[in-house]
């Protein structure tokens, strides 16, 4: 049996850096990621801030009466806070979805499952019923069914189906589910 010895490098020959620490912005946004995960945040969010999840009502500018006799020039609409967070919403998706980022959440599918959601106004308006968020943690917990059940919720013959990969979409019930409901 033959040894074989193997040069080792002196400490002084080899630099090392301590790694850098993450940005500030990362961190705060890691963190608001991952909390987005759980459902009963999700229903704190619509509870606390129902402003920032549904646009106000009515949210058209009245025109000021003008002096001369052009029609006068509507101001421009100035953006809603909820307009502003589903784009800032839709920043985390695309950005927290891709692989060197993914990587750091975790629980990468209840996180990025829900923020494909949120860029739903029809999810982030039923965020506040209870039973859409008894649906989340039937999905997450792995109960409720096979892994290919999709939760639906309704409202105005509007079924919204969550818990399938790409499957987020608003989708009309079919005409054959409505009669089966009613009837």
């Amino acid at each position: 049996m033959s040894t074989t010895t193997v040069p080792l490098s002196s400490p002084s020959n080899t630099t090392a850096t301590a790694p850098k620490p993450p940005s500030p912005r990362f961190t705060l946004e890691l963190e608001f990621v991952l909390s987005l995960s759980n459902p009963y945040y999700l229903s704190h969010l619509a509870l606390t801030y129902p402003h920032l999840l549904n646009p106000p009502k009515d949210s058209k500018p009245s025109a000021k009466p003008s002096n001369s006799t052009s029609r006068p020039e509507p101001e421009p609409e100035p953006e809603s806070d909820a307009t502003k967070f589903a784009s800032y919403l839709s920043y985390l998706y695309s950005y927290w979805r891709k692989p060197e980022y993914a990587r750091f959440l975790t629980h990468p599918g209840a996180t990025l499952r829900n923020l494909e959601l949120l860029q739903q106004e029809q999810f982030r308006r039923d965020m506040i019923r209870p039973d859409v968020i008894e649906k989340l943690l039937v999905v997450g917990s792995g109960g409720g069914g096979t892994s290919s059940t999709a939760v639906e919720t309704e409202q105005d013959g509007v079924g919204v189906k969550m818990g399938q990969p790409g499957q987020g979409d608003l989708l009309p019930k079919e005409e054959s589910e409505v009669k089966e409901e009613k009837g």
